[in-house]
């Protein structure tokens, strides 16, 4: 126990009582938590830097390898308030992005993507290409978000991306490692 909480704390404590012991695993605990949340909200804030593209190739001087398929299926449901909204819409004959069912469906895309570059994350790629985008629609009126493309590892990413692309996405993934060495941290301490 002493050892998991040292090692994912980077303390040297020799021991821990039995009266104080768990305040201070759950202080360590919180403290990890908040570190984490903080990481992961950069990694969210920053998904439109994580490089997709809807072509099947890239440049001929770029070296990759294939990490495997990715697919996001979101379905965006509807309120009673948004079919008013988007009824009294197509009634005027407006063009809305900012309210009912395009507001929805840009928020499905923004989960699709957010899905599609965590399931890349966790093979180890750093892009996604073949990116292919579908909607469609269920009987209950609800539009649906399907995404899928492939996974890929790019080694040089300077034949692919602008430099100044490539510090975001640098700076992207070490965001996104920093998440994963807090989670191992974090499942690695004893209960308390």
């Amino acid at each position: 126990t002493i050892a998991r909480f040292n090692a994912a704390t980077g303390q040297s404590i020799v021991e821990l009582c039995r009266r104080c012991g768990p305040d201070v695993i759950t202080a360590a605990r919180m403290e990890l938590t908040v570190e984490l949340e903080k990481y992961q909200g950069i990694v969210d804030a920053n998904v439109q830097v994580f490089p997709m593209t809807t072509t099947d190739h890239l440049p001929a001087a770029a070296r990759w390898l294939v990490r495997g398929l990715v697919t996001a299926n979101v379905a965006v449901g509807t309120g009673i308030f948004n079919e008013l909204s988007q009824g009294l819409t197509d009634l005027l004959g407006a063009t809305t992005t900012t309210s009912g069912m395009a507001l929805k469906v840009n928020k499905g895309e923004a989960a699709a993507r957010a899905i599609l570059y965590r399931k890349a994350l966790a093979m180890e790629a750093n892009f996604v290409i073949g990116v292919d985008l579908d909607y469609g629609n269920t009987v209950n009126n609800a539009a649906t978000v399907n995404m899928q493309g492939t996974a890929i590892w790019v080694e040089n990413l300077e034949a692919v991306l602008a430099p100044e692309q490539i510090e975001d996405v640098n700076a992207f993934l070490q965001f996104h490692k920093d998440a994963v060495r807090l989670t191992e941290k974090l499942t690695s301490l004893p209960n308390a």
